[in-house]
């Protein structure tokens, strides 16, 4: 067989088995970023650990009343920081929010940043530890700072990225 008849009869079915397959990537992509739409429109049962240790679980938080932040972080993240200092100076705004900055860091990362930003002094802020990425499983999500918002259990807005406090409590 010559050359040119090869290719003939091997270029199409490649090139039909590789459009196929991208087809695939996008139609799967596009489904699993629909499911996780879908499972973030109400708060979602999410296990976490608090800085002690102890199981901490987004369900009692169901059928709050007021504004439920849940904020993805980093503690190396200049943003991130800059939002635990905003938090400080917007402390009127927040006093009726629930607070949960959420990450996937190490525990003793998490501590020292705990510690460090003096959190413990914002009453309504929980730092909570997501060693089972439960959080990125559930909300498919990697990017920091990511905020979602939610009250009564229905999401109110999400945001990925830098943005102000009194953003993301209005109502």
């Amino acid at each position: 067989m010559n050359r040119r008849k090869i290719i003939h009869i091997t270029v199409p079915p490649i090139l039909l088995l590789l459009v196929s397959f991208l087809g695939y990537k996008i139609w799967s992509t596009t489904e699993a970023k629909e499911k996780i739409v879908a499972a973030t429109q109400y708060l979602p049962s999410i296990q976490l650990r608090k800085m002690d240790g102890s199981i901490f679980n987004t369900d009692s938080f169901k059928t709050y009343k007021q504004l439920l932040v849940l904020n993805y972080f980093n503690p190396e993240c200049d943003h991130c920081q800059s939002m635990v200092q905003e938090l400080f100076r917007e402390q009127q705004l927040v006093e009726n929010v629930k607070w949960l900055m959420i990450t996937s860091a190490s525990v003793e990362k998490t501590k020292r940043f705990a510690d460090s930003m003096e959190i413990a002094k914002l009453q309504n802020v929980t730092v909570l530890n997501d060693t089972e990425s439960d959080f990125i499983k559930t909300f498919g999500t990697a990017s920091v700072p990511s905020f979602y918002v939610y009250k009564n259990g229905k999401l109110l807005r999400k945001h990925s990225g830098e943005c102000s406090v009194a953003y993301l409590v209005k109502e």
